[in-house]
Formats: structure tokens, sequence, C-alpha cells
């Protein structure tokens, strides 16, 4: 399960951007998010070229919701990745570390006025989602005396093999226009008789973490036709087709990669094949990775706190990282890799549950896992954390967020301080007949 920016030194610590996690744990405590900065660049270079070499004017905008880190962000935009946003926090990120609007595109399914306004403002792509979202584009835009940009999300109807919590391709899910019974060819229409829309673009996204070549193959496919049909139906060339994200990366052991190559592959052959039977120009194409580009760059290094022994059951370890810093293993029961961080070195004895400090059974971080014995003080990393850890963590029982690191080639530095007990309750606000 070792990438190859994780290392282990002599003494069995685990290495992390040049620098062993026993010595960030005395500097920074734990439990603590750790962020490599080269890795998310070897990340989107990787992906970049793999497309860059198969098609002329492709453009990468990189998957805020992922991690949404300031100095995350900033990493990807030296880089030249735009910016996929889907609220206004997102956006105003985007545009504070200096992504401009041609470069930032917008998502979702309940985009704010004030969202809208901003955007329009700011001139950014806005992905339209449904027919009320339109009007109120329109409208905004008017107001402004400024065309909007838009596209359409359209749900392609594709099967992507992943949890059900993150398959938003399928008729059923809450997204966009359906392809099928013609309501996104209508929206196409509607939107071409406006005033203050310039319709540019069409978008959809079929899911995340996906390991197989193939539904981005159909989802290409399905998304060519509809812009061939847009041609012919609506009259408008589409500068722009917008192919979402979904690259996963493999979290279990021996669990198969899709890599960036294999995936370009597959659809821009798909995309090629389609153009010259449609007799399409050839657009911008987009994609908006996320996950591919952080989530093997970060761990969350934890500290052993307990041990129970238990009968015809694994022993339990608790750590001081729970379900509050990775809600992955409760919500989509997902594997993500643990090792004795400061133990590297030694076999594991035995399996063991892994749990967190959290007032449910819910709160675990692996089940049955093969680790050397271990006791107070130890250090547990958990990997592949740098996508949907932070970016879905919580206060639940009032336990503080932990504080993110970046490391890069000997050096760490703070990018996010971690949370106290003060920051719980500085919103919180007492009414007069309380006190």
């Amino acid at each position: 399960m070792f990438k190859p920016h994780l290392k282990t030194n002599d003494e069995g610590e685990l290495v992390i951007g040049g620098i062993s996690v026993v010595e960030l744990a005395d500097r920074f405590g734990t439990p603590l998010y750790i962020m490599d900065e080269n890795r998310i660049r070897e990340n989107y270079q990787k992906f970049y070229q793999a497309y860059s070499k198969r098609w002329s004017d492709v453009k990468i905008w990189y998957a805020y919701k992922a991690n949404s880190n300031t100095s995350i962000c900033k990493i990807l935009w030296d880089e030249g990745c735009g910016a996929e946003v889907s609220s206004i926090c997102e956006l105003k990120t985007a545009l504070k570390i200096g992504v401009p609007g041609k470069d930032i595109i917008s998502n979702g399914n309940y985009k704010t006025r004030s969202e809208l306004e901003l955007g329009i403002e700011n001139d950014i792509l806005i992905n339209v989602d449904n027919l009320q979202e339109l009007e109120l584009v329109n409208e905004i835009a008017g107001n402004k005396d400024k065309k909007a940009r838009i596209g359409f999300r359209v749900n392609p109807n594709v099967k992507a093999p992943t949890h059900p919590h993150i398959a938003t391709g399928l008729r059923e899910s809450k997204f966009g226009f359906d392809v099928e019974s013609g309501r996104a060819l209508e929206a196409y229409k509607k939107a071409a008789k406006m005033n203050n829309i310039k319709v540019e673009s069409i978008h959809s996204h079929i899911g995340s973490q996906i390991l197989d070549p193939k539904p981005f193959g159909e989802q290409a496919e399905k998304m060519m036709n509809l812009v061939a049909k847009i041609r012919d139906k609506v009259g408008i060339e589409l500068e722009t087709v917008d192919m979402g994200g979904g690259l996963g990366v493999p979290y279990e052991p021996g669990e198969e990669d899709l890599t960036p190559d294999e995936m370009a592959e597959e659809v821009i052959s798909t995309v090629k094949r389609v153009i010259e039977e449609k007799n399409l120009h050839e657009p911008t194409i987009v994609f908006e990775p996320g996950r591919s580009m952080v989530a093997d760059a970060g761990i969350i290094l934890s500290k052993v706190g307990y041990t129970k022994k238990r009968e015809k059951t694994p022993d339990w370890i608790a750590i001081d990282a729970g379900m509050n810093a990775l809600v992955r293993p409760a919500l989509y029961d997902a594997y993500h890799h643990i090792v004795a961080a400061n133990k590297m070195n030694e076999e594991p004895i035995d399996v063991f549950n892994v749990a967190g400090p959290l007032c449910e059974s819910g709160d675990y971080l692996g089940k049955e896992r093969e680790l050397p014995r271990v006791g107070q003080g130890d250090l547990i990393a958990i990997f592949d954390t740098g996508a949907y850890g932070l970016a879905m963590s919580s206060q639940h029982t009032a336990h503080p967020r932990p504080g993110m690191i970046l490391v890069n080639s000997g050096n760490a530095e703070v990018i996010r301080k971690p949370e106290d007990c003060e920051d719980l309750t500085r919103l919180d606000k007492v009414p007069e007949w309380l006190k």
C-alpha cells in the first residue's frame, strides 16, 4: 500500500515530505492532517499530461470540494489548474488566490442568488442545473447589463461502479437535465432565446471513485452525440465539453489502479470517433478532478490513547482521531490503510479494530487491521486522507477539528490551525432571557 512519496527511515518511522512523522507529532501535536505538496503537483502533472498529449485544447479545473484549503487550491492554481466550485465560499477562495473568472466553473443543484451574482460579476462559467436557475441567471445578468456564460449539467444515465451515495449520472439522480427524455435538448432551446445568456458549454459528472474506464467512454459518447444534436436542432456549436471528474484512487491493498493515461485513452478516442462520425468541430475539453489530485497526498497522524482486549473478536485500539476527522469509513464503509507509524519495521502480530474518541459505535477508522502490538503514545497513520477528510469533518461531541500542515522536501508549515474549545462556541449567542 506504500506510495512512492512515503518512506520509512532507519528507525522504522514513517516519513512524508522528507520528515519523520515522529518529529511532526512532536512539533505539531495530534491528531493532524498532513499534506505533501510535491505529491499534489505530481498528481496534477500526470493527469494534465495524459490528456494534453491526446487533445490540443484541454483544461483541468480542480474540484474544490475534495479539499478547499486555501494553500492546497493555490498549489494547483500555480500549476495552471483552474477551479470547479460548488458554493459561494469555494468561489470566494478561488477569487482570493487569483483565479480569474474565465478559469472558474460553478456546479451544484442549489446555487444561491448571491453565489450567482458573484459568479456573473466575475464572468465565470455557470453550469445550470434546472430551469428555475436558468431564469434566475438570465434575470441577474440582465440587471447587471451582462451576458452570463452558461452550460447545462446533463444527466446521461451512465451507471458508475461506485458507492450509491457518490453515483451521480443515473436518471434518478438529483443532478442535471435528463438526456434520454429530451429535457436537456429543450433546456438548450430555451436558453438560446434568452437575451442575457451566452450558451457555451455542456457538462456531466457520472460519479466519484471510479476505477473502470468504460463508464467514462460511455459518458463521452452520450455527451458528444448530444453536442451534435444541439448543433442540428438548436443551431449552437458548443465551445466547451466538460466531462466532470470521477477518477478514483486505489485505497485498498491489491485494488487495481486506473491511471490517468488509461482514462484519457478511453475518453479521447471516443470523442475523436464521434467527432468524425458527426462532423463536429473540436471543442475545448474540460475535466474536474478532485480526489485524484489530493487523496494520496494526505495522511492523518494520530496517537494511541488506550487499548482494550476482547474475547473472540479483535482487540480495540483507541486513537485521538475519529469520524469527526474522517467520516468516510462510517459513512461509506470506506477502506483507508492504517499503519503503526513509529513501528514500520515491526511485523503485524494480530488484527485490531481502530476506534476514534467519539461516543458512538460508528466511530471507527478501520476494522480487523493487521498491526504490530501498540500501546499508549504510539503513532497511527491513516493513508489517502487528502480528499474528503477535512472537507467532510465535523465537531461531533465537541471535538475540535485537527489542524493541517504542508510538507515539502524537509520543510513543514501550518496551513490550517487546529481548532480549540473557544472555536466550538465562538459563534454561539445566549439570549437575554437566559442570562
